[in-house]
Formats: structure tokens, sequence, C-alpha cells
């Protein structure tokens, strides 16, 4: 009893605690005067000004327009409200498309204040913008974050090369993660600077004159977003103002000290290690599978994993490591297991995943499925839109046709554009990659994906199925005497699948219309003719589909056998780059094997039963436009 009534006493003190401090921070919050920054538009996200999904403008003239699951929530004690920022939709549309001309938009000299907590740091993130930045190309203004500091870009018509020019100004203030941070980017026509927690911070004179906009751009808070990239914050915003003037450097730190104690609040996000990679899974078997993740500091881990839950079995992992890789051996087949990640740093701090679950594979009777993409290269919010709704099909696996990054030798990009808008669908399913030429055989790609050796290619076996997956790119010898060519000759020969499934980057037929020979002015070989030597193998072993990407269209083959259209013994080939790169186009005239083609994003979802082979493909909004079944005896 003693014990139990000084736990009381203790979470009383501990609450009286927490509401001085809530006290303390709302008696700062409204001790200092705040200045009137003349805003032309200014957003508070409180509770009262938000109604659904409309934020206010307390200017008066530009609401905004929530966007994914973004929600304005109240911190710890009631301390304040913010915007907060966790999924890859996330953000605040005020215009999705601000002409250059609009009156709200500043001309002579600009100011954006805003109070900022960056909780997971990425290479690009966006405060409030209005901006077009694409190759040389560079237009409006962008407040955001990096990997370690604030920035405020620029460009106006005295620095103009004929297209625009920006200027991108970064703080010397690197931030830490988790704290809340004054941030005011100020442009008076002749220097930009940039001030963080009322103090000024960097300064730069590459720009001067009027603000050169772009002929049209999205005005957006809380992402970094032009018509051709679009980068979330992962954090919150508590307020945000735009001014068509230059805010003086006293109102600037009048305006921080009116909410100081904000800055001054411990960090939203705790100390210690964080993951870089969520744990996800590789190479799932029938009685195996192996789980991966990545730290940003050395740690030792424990893989916690069972058929029950919290799961009772432990794989631990001695050496200190940021990249985890678990083989888990002598699982059941078609069960479902439980499985959680614990880290812990030299400093004995730990890092706790999220429970997670994976299916081991089920046996030559047993009905399954899979999904396959390609090409997400660099487009999260596609590619998170299209891996949200292949986990919505629950697939067993899922098969990736290359070009899983848009620049292989970019760590930020395989850890901020394939694995972050992936984590919950590689938590919980393996996925089974093919390299495409934009992943340049960098060893990041054999660091993040844990295949059987050479990885390069490989064959897998799941249900009913054998799987061969080959490297199409151009280093590679693809011919009779190449490495792979014998390989798959031997491997083809020696399966005894009901199904056999083969899938690489580049394809054997396609119609798109200027990969291979410029259709609009002359001819093409209609596919990748160095992959044509393997069509040879899989007439002859008679393998049933052959899947692709490189292209960013869906296209579905008639069944193909010796050159010509043979629906009784063809083989169908599918296209299927949808992933998020930029989309093309196909051919003014269709060549003889064209069956079906979509150019759009998308993803394509197949289920098997012993002798029946369905394919369904659906659009980025969810819609089927395309399926087929074969079956067999």
């Amino acid at each position: 009893m003693a014990k139990t009534w000084a736990k009381v006493c203790a979470a009383g003190a501990c609450v009286l605690a927490v509401l001085v401090v809530a006290l303390v921070r709302n008696e700062a919050l409204t001790a200092a005067p705040k200045p009137d920054l003349k805003a032309s538009a200014h957003w508070v996200f409180d509770v009262d000004a938000v109604s659904a999904k409309t934020v206010a403008d307390r200017a008066g003239k530009l609401p905004a327009t929530l966007t994914g699951d973004a929600k304005v929530v109240t911190g710890e004690g009631g301390s304040v409200s913010f915007l907060h920022l966790t999924g890859p939709d996330d953000g605040a549309m005020v215009k999705e498309r601000a002409a250059a001309g609009a009156p709200f938009l500043p001309t002579e000299a600009l100011s954006v204040v805003a109070w900022v907590r960056v909780d997971e740091p990425t290479e690009w993130a966006g405060v409030l913008g209005c901006f077009q930045d694409n190759g040389p190309a560079e237009a409006g203004f962008v407040v955001g974050s990096n990997l370690k500091r604030f920035f405020f870009g620029l460009s106006t018509k005295g620095a103009d090369d004929g297209d625009g020019k920006m200027t991108y100004l970064e703080s010397k203030t690197e931030y830490q993660r988790g704290k809340w941070y004054h941030v005011a980017a100020v442009y008076d026509g002749k220097q930009m600077r940039l001030f963080v927690n009322g103090q000024l911070d960097a300064t730069s004179d590459a720009q001067s004159g009027p603000v050169l906009h772009a002929k049209e751009a999205p005005l957006v808070i809380g992402r970094y977003k032009d018509r051709d990239e679009d980068f979330p914050l992962f954090g919150a915003i508590r307020e945000v103002a735009l001014c068509t003037h230059a805010v003086d450097a006293g109102q600037v730190a009048a305006h921080f000290a009116a909410d100081k104690a904000l800055a001054e609040a411990p960090p939203a996000v705790p100390e210690g290690p964080r993951f870089v990679v969520a744990p996800y899974l590789q190479y799932v078997t029938r009685t195996g599978v192996t789980v991966m993740w990545e730290t940003d500091e050395p740690c030792t881990a424990v893989v916690e994993y069972g058929p029950t839950f919290p799961p009772k079995q432990q794989a631990k992992v001695e050496g200190a490591n940021v990249m985890g890789e678990v083989p888990l051996a002598g699982l059941e087949p078609n069960t479902k297991y439980f499985y959680r990640v614990v880290c812990t740093d030299a400093q004995g701090r730990t890092l706790e995943g999220k429970p997670s679950t994976f299916m081991t594979a089920p046996g030559p009777n047993d009905a399954y499925s899979f999904t396959v993409i390609g090409d997400t290269q660099r487009n999260p919010v596609v590619t998170g839109k299209v891996a949200k709704l292949m986990w919505e099909r629950r697939p067993n696996f899922v098969i990736h046709c290359g070009d899983v990054v848009d620049d292989g030798a970019s760590k930020l990009q395989w850890t901020g554009d394939l694995f972050r808008p992936c984590a919950e669908l590689f938590s919980r399913v393996a996925v089974f990659p093919t390299i495409g030429n934009h992943e340049k055989d960098h060893p990041y790609y054999y660091k993040y994906f844990a295949l059987p050796k050479p990885e390069y290619y490989y064959s897998f076996t799941y249900g009913n199925a054998e799987f061969f997956v080959l490297d199409t790119n151009s280093k590679r010898n693809l011919k009779a005497d190449g490495e792979q060519y014998k390989w798959l000759d031997r491997a083809l020969a020696a399966s005894t699948a009901k199904w056999k499934v083969c899938y690489h980057h580049h394809p054997a037929y396609c119609s798109d219309d200027d990969d291979y020979g410029n259709t609009w002015k002359g001819s093409s070989t209609y596919g990748d003719v160095r992959v044509r030597s393997f069509v040879t193998l899989y007439e002859k072993y008679n393998v049933d589909v052959v899947f692709n990407g490189h292209v960013h269209v869906y296209e579905r083959s008639w069944p193909i056998r010796a050159g010509k259209v043979d629906q009784k013994n063809g083989i169908m080939y599918v296209t299927s780059g949808g992933g998020g790169g930029g989309l093309e186009n196909f051919a003014p005239t269709p060549p003889f094997f064209k069956d079906q083609f979509r150019s759009d994003h998308h993803f394509c979802y197949v289920t098997v039963h012993q002798g029946t082979f369905k394919l369904h493909a659906f659009d980025q909004e969810g819609r089927l436009f395309d399926q087929f079944t074969i079956k067999k005896d």
C-alpha cells in the first residue's frame, strides 16, 4: 500500500509539474506583444482557424486547404496548437496555380515569417513556396529545410540569365530535430536575409530587382513543390506570414520574442537513434525471411518474432552497425508471424520499431497473390499512393521491375523516395526487385536488397510458380555465350514449376514512341533487340508471362510466339513502368503485338491458384483498367 501511495503521489507531482509548465508556457506565449507584420496572408494553425479541411487566412484573402492526413493538433498541456505533418501527402494548399501577376504575390520585396519544427530531416522540405526550379528554369521563392539547415530560395529579374536563376541561401544555424524555430526570410530588393530565432543568420547579395515569378506555380505550405517536384516537410508548423514588403530586423526580433517559449521547449522528438530506413522484409520463402533496417548510428539489435503476439523468439545482432540484416529460419510454411526490431546504441538508448507482420510462402496447391510495379524513380508522392493501393490488396509479395530510384548513387533517393513512401508495404511483404539502368549498378542496390547471389540475376520459387530475374542493362552480355543466358537456359530446363514467370527492366516488345526509334519520323525496333535474345529461351521452355519496366506506361501484348500472335501457345509480355517516373507516349501506329496499353501511373495485381493466373491493372486512383486470365491444366 505504501508503494502504491508513493506512486500516486509521484504521479500527482508529475501532473502538477506539467500544469505548471503549461501555465508558464501559456504566460510566456502571451507575455510580449506580437508586432503587426502587415502580412498579405497570415495562417495561424490553431483550432479556431480550421473548419473541416479549410484553414482561415487572418488577412482574409487566401484560405488554405489541408491535404493528405495533415491536421491541427494541440501540444502537451495545451501550450500551443500547430499543423502536424506526418505523411507523404500532408500539407496545406493555398493555390494550385498562382499566376505571376496575382496581387497577393510579392514583387518589389518580400518576407516569409514562420514558426517551424523539423522532426525528420529530408533533402528537401518546404515551409512556404511559390516557385519553379526545373533545370535552368528557375523562378519564384521558397522557404524550407534540408538535412541540417533552413534555406531561402529566390529568383529575381536582376539575376535573370535568360530563363531565371535562383539563389538558395542557407542558415548557418543547424536545427535540432523536434525543436521549434522561428525562421524569417526577408528580401528588400537588394539583399536576401535569413533570420533564425530573431537573429540575422545569413545574407546574400546575389539577387536584385523585382521578384521573378513563374508563369504559373503552386502556392503551398508544408511542401517543397513545383511542377516537377513534390517533397513534404515531416514536422510541424505553428504559423506562416507572407508579406509583400521587407520586415525590418526589429520586427523579426519582436515577433520571435512574443513566442520565445516555443524555442525553449524540449524537443518533441526524443534523443537517441532513429531509423533511416524502417524495418522491411526481403526474400521470403516457405521457411524463412530476411528482416532489414538502417539506423543513423551504430546499434546492436534484437529481432523479436513468433506466431503469437507479443512474439517470444529472438534473433540478436551483437555487433554494432547502422545496417541491420537478420535472416530468420526454421519457420512454418504459409504461417502468419509477428515481428519487431529493437535497436540499442552505445549509450544504452533504445529504438523500438513498430510491431509488424509477415507471411511465409505457401505450398504449390495454395492460392497467393503478388503486385507488380516499375520505375518508381523520384516521385515519392505517386509512389506512396501506389504503394498504399498495393498494400490495400494485401499481396503476398511485390515484384519491382527496376529503376527503383532515379539516381542509384544518391543515398537520399533510396531512403526518401523509395523506402519512406513504401514503408508500410515493405514492412509487411517482401519486395523482389530487378535492377534498372537508373540504379547504375551502384553498391546501394546490393546494400539495400538481400537477394540470392549474384543478386543482379537470380530465381525464386513461390507457391507453384518460379520467377527468373535478369539484368538487361547495357554492361551485361545478353547473348547466347553470356553468363545470364547460360544460367537461364539451365534454370528454365530444370524448373518443374506450374507457372514460369520472367522479369527484367528493359522490354523485349514495346509500343513506345521514341525509346527504340522516333516513330513520328522514322522506324522503330519496338523493343530492346538485346533483350530479344532471351525470347528464344522463353519460347523453348514455355514461359507463361514476362514482365518489364523501363518505359513509363502500361502495355499488354497479345500472346506471342515466333514473331507473331499465337493465342494458343504464345507468351504474354507486360510492361509495368508506372510507379512514379514521368509518363511516356505510344507510337502513332500500332505494332503487330499490341493488345492493350495506357499511359498512367499504375500497378498490377496478380492472383494465382493452381492452373489459374489472373492479372488486374489499376491506376493511381485505384480504378481497374485492364485484366486478363490464363488457364492451364
